[in-house]
């Protein structure tokens, strides 16, 4: 595996298990553990891994997906994939700005956020 992919991955991995990535960290780890089952199956130690990341930290996690990945070049560029997808969408979710400036004029609600998954709702039907 490319040795400039693992610090990347290992803090992706990181902000998703101290939940720093929100909402987006959630989405990223339940489709890198299906990344994983689908590649070796649930008696597999990525897997182990991964479903007990709180006994394991995300440096060790992240170990166990490197070793993988260089016995499995399928698995390799799957994992590449994921890493580089899912930096980009993470990034992408902490790099909401917000504002409201100038001589700005509000006369109703205002919802300031990034990506919005689900409804919003200012309690009027």
């Amino acid at each position: 595996m490319d040795p400039s992919t693992i610090p990347t991955l290992a803090a992706i991995v990181s902000a998703i298990v101290g939940g720093a990535a929100g909402e987006a960290g959630k989405h990223a780890w339940t489709s890198l553990t299906a990344l994983v089952r689908r590649r070796f199956g649930d008696g597999d130690a990525a897997v182990a891994a991964l479903e007990q990341i709180d006994a394991q930290s995300p440096e060790e996690v992240t170990k166990v997906l490197v070793d993988h990945a260089k016995a499995d070049a399928e698995f390799e560029q799957a994992l590449i994939a994921w890493t580089t997808n899912t930096m980009h969408f993470i990034q992408y979710e902490h790099d909401v700005h917000n504002t409201i400036a100038g001589h700005a004029h509000i006369s109703g609600p205002v919802i300031q956020a990034g990506d919005v998954l689900g409804s919003i709702n200012f309690g009027k039907s």
